[in-house]
C-alpha cells in the first residue's frame, strides 16, 4: 500500500521538521451503529435484554473520566468521544499532521453473552468501521475478531481483507480463555500470516469480565495504568514457549498500549529461564530474546515521564542497543484523556533517525506502507 505523505507533513514544529507521522492507536466508538448491522434475531435480543458487556460506562472499567476520554473530544453533533470520524479527523489527523492512523475498536465484551451474538458483534463492528474508512484515506483499521471462536474469526479476517485492503491488522485483547500462545488461537495466527498482516494485542477494553491485574481487578485507575506491562509479559512468554513463531516464522505481533520500557529486562529473564529449563521446551529453535526482538512491535503509549530528561534517553539507548530500535511505534491513544501528542511523546533530544523510525518508519515497515513524498 502506498501513502502520499508529502503534503500532510507537519514541518513547522521544531525538532520534527519534515517527518511523517503514523499513529498506531486511535479508538473509534461505533457502539451506537452496531445494532443496525445485526440480524433480526440479535437486534431483538439487544432491544429486549440489553447487552451487559457493552454498557457505555461499565462498572468493571475504572476510568479517570467518562469514556476515559478528553473533555473536548465529545463531537459537536453529540455522541461519545471518538464516534464522529469527521471531528476526529479534524482534532487528530489535521491538528498534528498525521499521515495515517489505525483504528482500534476495543469496546466489545466477551464471556457472558451468547457465542452467536459475540460473533455478530464482531462482524457488526467491522462493518461500522467502513464509515470511517470512507471518511478519509488516512484512516486504516484493525479487524475485530471473536476471540472466543478462532475458527469463525478466520472467515471474518478473510471477509474484511477481501472487502478493503485498509484493514491492516487483526485485533485481539490481552485476555483470553487460555494463555495466548495456546493452540486454541493458532487458526487466527495462521490466517494473519496467510493474509500478510500482523496480529495486534491491546489492553482489555470496556466490558471484559476479567479486567484485572495479577492480583485481581483494579480499584483505582492508578493501579490499572501502572499494571499494563503485567498483561503483556505473560502473553509474550506464552507465544514464545508454545512455539508459535517456530510454526509461523512470518508472524508479526504488535503490542498496543502496554508500554515498552519492560521489554529489555523481560528479554533477559526469558533467556535466563530458558538456559536452566530448556529441556522443558526442547523444540524451541532459538533463544527467547531473539523471538522477542524479531516478532514483536511496541507502542509509545502510555508515555513515561522520567524525573530527568537524560533518564528517558538512557532507556531509549538501552532499548536500541538490545536490538529493538526498529520495533517502537508512535501511538496517540486518541481520544483518551491521557493521549499523547507526537511532539510530546517523543523527546526532541533523540537522534533524528530514531525519531523518524518511531514516528513513521517502524509502523510503515510493519504494516507494509510505502512512504513517499507526494511531490
Amino acid at each position: 500500500m502506498t501513502l502520499e505523505l508529502g503534503t500532510l507533513r507537519r514541518v513547522e514544529t521544531p525538532g520534527f521538521d519534515g517527518l511523517a507521522i503514523i499513529d498506531c492507536d486511535v479508538h473509534n466508538e461505533v457502539i451506537a451503529g452496531i445494532p443496525a448491522h445485526l440480524d433480526r434475531r440479535w437486534r431483538g435480543y439487544m432491544e429486549m435484554i440489553g447487552l451487559r458487556t457493552m454498557t457505555l460506562e461499565s462498572p468493571l472499567r475504572v476510568a479517570m473520566r467518562p469514556f476515559a476520554a478528553r473533555i473536548d473530544a465529545v463531537p459537536p453533533s453529540g455522541g461519545p468521544p471518538g464516534s464522529d470520524p469527521g471531528f476526529a479527523r479534524e482534532q487528530l489527523l489535521d491538528e498534528y499532521g498525521i499521515s495515517a492512523a489505525i483504528l482500534n475498536y476495543i469496546g466489545l465484551g466477551s464471556g457472558n453473552v451468547p457465542l452467536q451474538l459475540e460473533r455478530e458483534l464482531a462482524r457488526a463492528a467491522n462493518e461500522c468501521n467502513e464509515t470511517w474508512l470512507e471518511d478519509d484515506d488516512r484512516w486504516l483499521a484493525s479487524i475485530v475478531c471473536c476471540q472466543s471462536d478462532p475458527d469463525w474469526s478466520v472467515g471474518e479476517i478473510d471477509r474484511c481483507r477481501d472487502s478493503n485492503e485498509r484493514y491492516v491488522q487483526v485485533m485481539l485483547d490481552t485476555h483470553g480463555e487460555r494463555p495466548l500462545g495456546n493452540p486454541m488461537y493458532w487458526p487466527i495466527y495462521e490466517a494473519a500470516v496467510g493474509r500478510g498482516i500482523p496480529v495486534a494485542f491491546h489492553i482489555t477494553g470496556r466490558g471484559k469480565t476479567r479486567l484485572s491485574t495479577g492480583v485481581g481487578a483494579s480499584t483505582y485507575y492508578c493501579e490499572q495504568r501502572t499494571s499494563l506491562d503485567i498483561l503483556a509479559q505473560p502473553l509474550v512468554a506464552s507465544m514464545i514457549f508454545e512455539g508459535v513463531f517456530d510454526r509461523w516464522p512470518a508472524l508479526r505481533v504488535a503490542l498496543i498500549e502496554t508500554d515498552w520500557t519492560w521489554v529489555v529486562p523481560l528479554a533477559w529473564r526469558l533467556d535466563a529461564a530458558w538456559k536452566v529449563m530448556r529441556a522443558e521446551v526442547p523444540a524451541l529453535q532459538r533463544r527467547p530474546s531473539e523471538y522477542l526482538r524479531d516478532h514483536f512491535w511496541f507502542s509509545t503509549q502510555p508515555g513515561i515521564e522520567t524525573e530527568h530528561p537524560a533518564q528517558l534517553l538512557a532507556v531509549h539507548e538501552q532499548f536500541e542497543r538490545a536490538g529493538f530500535g526498529e520495533r517502537l511505534m508512535f501511538a496517540s491513544d486518541y481520544p483518551h484523556w491521557d493521549m499523547d501528542s507526537p511532539f510530546e511523546a517523543i523527546s526532541r533530544r533523540l537522534p533524528g533517525a530514531s525519531k523518524e523510525r518511531i514516528l513513521a518508519g517502524n509502523a510503515a515497515a510493519l504494516y507494509g506502507l510505502e512512504l513517499t513524498n507526494g511531490d
